[in-house]
């Protein structure tokens, strides 16, 4: 037997002799366990519902009254408002006299049927509608969906001799009687099938197979389960019969709150299972509660046990000191979620504003009421350095110094995160539950009027979710320590004594047990001055640099105002500004604000990106520096700056933050709608050198006349170069630079070396020869394409197809995409004049199995076109192109 069976048959003896309240330490004497132990399984069955609490000193527990207790489906309907109606309908369907109703569940694929039933057994033996020992059988009726004779006598026995070789068989109506019977997937029952069950589901009586004379009877409460619409699936009759319909919601219908509380329950339990904390990071929880998941809440928590499973075996292996899970450990699939919370209504107002999240292995239901408490807590950051302490072999007064100073320095950190997380009250209504914030308030106001002085919102703030810890690791077994507690009983006597007021405040309205400990952590908040807590912490700074009038003060001002908060600098540079003057502006935003923190640069290209190595060298701070940003990458590396993530940290996330922004070519802008292609050669040593160039060029490449300008240009400077650019990309479509540097980032660049040598020959006449078949491609598409520019159509179909061959690191030649692009432009053609393409769901099934990874880029990269041009590509249409990429990774692998 379990100890908390032990310990809950034990208090069952007890009531039956007439003592009915009782201590953990009482029960604990008697049965010979640990108080710590005792107390933490009645603590776990007052959570289940089966006992309940009595306040006052020491706490004492009782067997819960069975009408009144609070079983697991109440819960269910406390956590999961979503839930609320079909509990309500299931309850009433058990309580029905005078034997119940028979109920139909609803609901897609892992929306939790099985679970559902379950739980109405579980509610029905709580308050007394069946015993203890009823039973729950399960059966799936797709096991015998063909064969009505062997399902009938599965479900109601079968008689020796009824057929040859028969054996007595009992049926499973008679294995559930005096119970429940659900039978998953009730469609799957043939028409024959369904009347079997009309006799018994009238009259309670039923008979075996093989038997004429007999009638038996049974007192069975009959659930069934359906992922289909029953009014196509089940027989009319069937359907009477059965008058209570409960839909469960699929969790796309639930609220983010929903979802958050089942992907901490799911890490709770697995934390469980294995036996040891689980500690998960904020990006990790957010993908799992924005990702696609078409299987629902089964998917969920499967997907979680894939995760922790890996993570565990990490840790086995030594891969990890910890249990721990990264976004990049994530599958791909899960991964997209991060992606997907842009399009989420509600993804920029819900917040998870700690870094971290641990899993008890101790038991109990995840504390989600408003979101777990920060992993690495007060007591959590003292007991690790009191142990690293410890195995370094100092000890005694040593050991006190260096804990007491530790002590101090780990409550102002601590602090200054509240000051970064916390903004309002808000904010902390999402991280504590009502009945921790009531208390906190209480106990702000008496402090307050026994040490005659106000304490800051911080104090506060930082008090109650250290309340919401505290009470979270004793309802998990986890003990309150107190390394110093002499010490600051001696240092702090009058808020040690108002702490202990307290103390007995805090167990009087959350019924458990505190150690005195706990009160010198009370002490230490009590203690804080008004000038500690006003201390700021060091940021990563995030400054924003972008080409053009305007743009990064445009993008930073966004991301400040989605953050509510003035956390990202920006700078504009012109684009016939002086890049030694920009950078001097940019070295003196920094100056003021950089920390040793570092410095993360976001640029769009060009020299922008140089600049990290010089800002490192004058400001002796880190600098990292990510080129191509978007407004993603600056909001993601604002919110990581805000919640205090080291400088690498940071980078590597930003670069993962869209994976789908590139640098895009010059021929992919709006105003690139000339039919004139150019190839501009430029040089230092002056016009005639670029004259020589373009005479090779004229000879060694065969270009059509009419659509081809080669442009010779001298560059006095750079500038002026790219100013020349500029005015020539107006009326022509420059396919590409032939010059000593590179002059513009979205622009192919060839060498001079690489043209008088020749090598580069063989590549411009490739790229020419694609530019010119697109060309004719528009000229010809423009008298067929109804609802489309083919020019800007195929600029866009070119862009999005390259961007998913980046994202696949293939590089194709040019000639393999000619047919694609075609078929694209008929395609949006089609689809814009209201022409509907085939769903294809068994094929679009089977090819995401072929290759997912695959199947997810190819739709994600066309999503720009649909946007752009309002439509959706159909299922078959994406299998298309996902086995055109495919047949281009084998040509490339090959």
């Amino acid at each position: 037997m379990k100890r908390v069976d032990l310990v809950y048959e034990t208090l069952r003896e007890w009531e039956r002799s007439g003592k009915r309240w009782v201590s953990a330490e009482e029960l604990a004497s008697v049965l010979g366990l640990d108080r710590a132990n005792v107390s933490r399984d009645l603590n776990r069955l007052w959570r289940e519902g089966k006992v309940q609490k009595q306040t006052g000193r020491p706490v004492r527990f009782a067997l819960a009254c069975g009408s009144t207790a609070e079983t697991r489906l109440d819960r269910i309907a406390k956590q999961q408002p979503s839930l609320a109606a079909a509990v309500e309908q299931g309850k009433a369907a058990v309580l029905y006299p005078p034997k119940g109703l028979p109920m139909l569940i609803v609901g897609e694929t892992g929306t939790g049927k099985s679970m559902f039933a379950e739980l109405l057994h579980e509610f029905a033996v709580a308050v007394g509608r069946f015993p203890r020992s009823a039973p729950f059988v399960t059966f799936n009726c797709a096991d015998y969906a063909n064969n009505p004779q062997l399902l009938l006598g599965q479900l109601f026995g079968i008689r020796k001799g009824a057929y040859t070789g028969a054996n007595e068989q009992k049926g499973l109506i008679e294995k559930a009687d005096g119970g429940v019977l659900f039978l998953d997937e009730v469609h799957r029952l043939p028409a024959e099938g369904q009347e079997m069950l009309f006799t018994f589901i009238d009259r309670g009586v039923y008979r075996r197979l093989g038997e004429t004379d007999v009638e038996r009877t049974a007192n069975v409460l009959l659930i069934c389960a359906t992922t289909e619409d029953p009014e196509s699936n089940l027989l009319k009759t069937f359907r009477r019969r059965i008058p209570m319909h409960i839909l469960l919601p699929p969790l796309e219908k639930r609220t983010l709150d929903e979802r958050c509380r089942l992907v901490m329950q799911f890490f709770q339990e697995e934390a469980v299972r294995l036996g040891k904390e689980i500690c998960v990071s904020a990006n990790a929880i957010r993908a799992f509660l924005f990702y696609a998941c078409p299987n629902n809440v089964g998917q969920l928590k499967a997907d979680i046990q894939l995760v922790c499973a890996k993570a565990y075996a990490d840790y086995v292996t030594g891969k990890k000191q910890a249990v721990s899970v990264h976004r990049a450990d994530l599958p791909l699939q899960v991964q997209t979620g991060l992606l997907l919370e842009k399009k989420h209504p509600r993804s920029a107002s819900y917040s998870l504003p700690h870094r971290w999240y641990a899993f008890s292995p101790h038991g109990g239901e995840a504390d989600v009421g408003g979101g777990p408490v920060e992993s690495e807590s007060v007591y959590g950051a003292i007991e690790r350095k009191y142990g690293e302490l410890k195995e370094r072999g100092i000890a005694g007064d040593e050991l006190d110094l260096l804990l007491e100073m530790d002590i101090k320095h780990y409550f102002s950190q601590y602090m200054k995160g509240v000051d970064r997380r916390i903004r309002n009250r808000r904010d902390l209504e999402k991280m504590v539950t009502p009945d921790v914030l009531a208390l906190t308030e209480a106990m702000v106001v008496y402090v307050e009027k026994k040490l005659g002085r106000r304490l800051a919102k911080k104090v506060t703030y930082a008090l109650a979710l250290h309340i919401q810890t505290a009470i979270n690791r004793l309802r998990a077994g986890t003990i309150v320590s107190h390394p110093k507690l002499n010490e600051v009983r001696a240092a702090y006597k009058h808020e040690f004594a108002v702490a202990l007021d307290c103390l007995h405040l805090m167990e009087e309205k959350m019924h458990i047990d505190l150690p005195i400990d706990e009160a010198g952590f009370l002490t230490m908040f009590f203690a804080l001055h008004e000038e500690r807590t006003e201390e700021r912490e060091e940021r990563v700074a995030v400054v924003v640099v972008m080409h053009g009038n305007g743009v990064a003060s445009a993008m930073a001002d966004v991301v400040n105002q989605l953050l509510t908060a003035a956390c990202v600098y920006a700078v504009d540079m012109p684009l016939d500004a002086d890049p030694k003057h920009i950078y001097e502006q940019v070295k003196a935003v920094l100056q003021p604000v950089v920390s040793q923190k570092g410095v993360l640069l976001l640029v769009d290209m060009g020299s922008l990106v140089s600049f990290a190595s010089f800002l490192e060298k004058e400001l002796a701070v880190p600098v990292k520096v990510v080129s191509a940003a978007s407004t993603p990458h600056v909001l993601e590396a604002a919110r990581k700056a805000m919640l205090g993530y080291a400088l690498n940290d940071i980078y590597e996330e930003v670069k993962a933050a869209a994976p789908f922004y590139v640098r895009e070519p010059l021929w992919e802008e709006e105003t690139a709608d000339q039919d004139m292609l150019a190839i501009v050669t430029a040089c230092f040593t002056g016009k005639g050198s670029a004259l020589a160039l373009k005479h090779i060029l004229e000879t060694y490449l065969q270009l059509d006349e009419h659509m081809w300008r080669i442009i010779p240009i001298q560059m006095a400077d750079v500038k002026e170069a790219r100013q020349t650019l500029s005015s020539i990309a107006k009326h022509f479509r420059i396919v590409c630079v032939v010059s000593h540097i590179c002059l513009d980032e979205r622009i192919p660049h060839f060498p001079l070396e690489e043209v008088l040598s020749l090598r580069a020959m063989k590549e411009i006449q490739a790229l020419a020869d694609v530019e010119e078949i697109h060309v004719h491609m528009a000229r010809e598409l423009a008298g067929h394409l109804r609802h489309l520019s083919p020019t800007k159509a195929i600029h866009a179909i070119r862009a999005a197809l390259a961007a998913i061959g980046r994202e696949l690191g293939l590089d194709p030649d040019g000639r393999d995409m000619v047919g694609l692009v075609l078929h694209l432009c008929c395609l949006l053609d089609r689809l814009l004049s209201g022409e509907k393409t085939s769903s294809g769901q068994g094929t679009a099934i089977e090819c995401r199995h072929e290759d997912e990874t695959l199947y997810r880029v190819v739709k994600e990269g066309l999503f720009p076109l649909e946007q752009r041009y309002g439509v959706c590509i159909g299922e078959d249409e994406l299998c298309h192109i996902v086995h055109f990429f495919r047949s281009l990774q084998g040509k490339q692998d090959t």
